[in-house]
C-alpha cells in the first residue's frame, strides 16, 4: 500500500457522530479534552469545535486551527480559544417573614422560623 495523495486525503469525511467525544490535541502534546458538539456560523462561514475542557469549561475552537483529525483531533497551537460564555445562574430571590423577619427562600409559603403563613 502507498501513500494517500493529498486529494485522497482531501476527500475524507467524517461523520458527526464519530466528531463527538474525540480526544482533542494541541500542538504540545497537552490534551485539550473532547469534542462536545461542534457548531456552524453561517455569517462568517466558520466552523467552531466546541470541546469540553476540565480546566477552562467549554471552549470553542476554530476548524481553521486543527492540523489533522484521524484517531484525535490534532491542534495547529497551544488551544487558547476564548471560553464559551454562559449565563451566571440566578441568584436566589428571597422575601421576608412579616411576623418575624427571617430571610425565606421566595417559594416558601410558612416561615421555617416562627410557622407563620407567608403572603405572597
Amino acid at each position: 500500500m502507498g501513500r494517500k495523495t493529498i486529494m485522497e486525503r482531501q476527500r475524507k469525511h467524517i461523520s458527526s457522530q464519530k466528531f463527538i467525544g474525540m480526544q482533542v490535541i494541541d500542538s504540545k502534546g497537552v490534551i485539550v479534552g473532547n469534542v462536545k458538539d461542534f457548531v456552524i456560523n453561517p455569517i462568517d462561514k466558520e466552523i467552531l469545535l466546541v470541546v469540553s475542557s476540565k480546566t477552562e469549561g467549554d471552549i470553542e475552537v476554530p476548524l481553521t486551527n486543527v492540523s489533522s483529525i484521524e484517531d484525535v483531533v490534532l491542534l495547529v497551537r497551544s488551544a487558547e480559544a476564548p471560553v464559551v460564555q454562559q449565563a451566571p445562574a440566578p441568584a436566589p430571590v428571597t422575601i421576608n417573614c412579616k411576623s418575624c423577619g427571617a430571610t425565606l427562600p421566595s417559594h416558601a409559603k410558612f416561615c421555617a422560623k416562627c410557622g407563620s403563613k407567608v403572603r405572597q
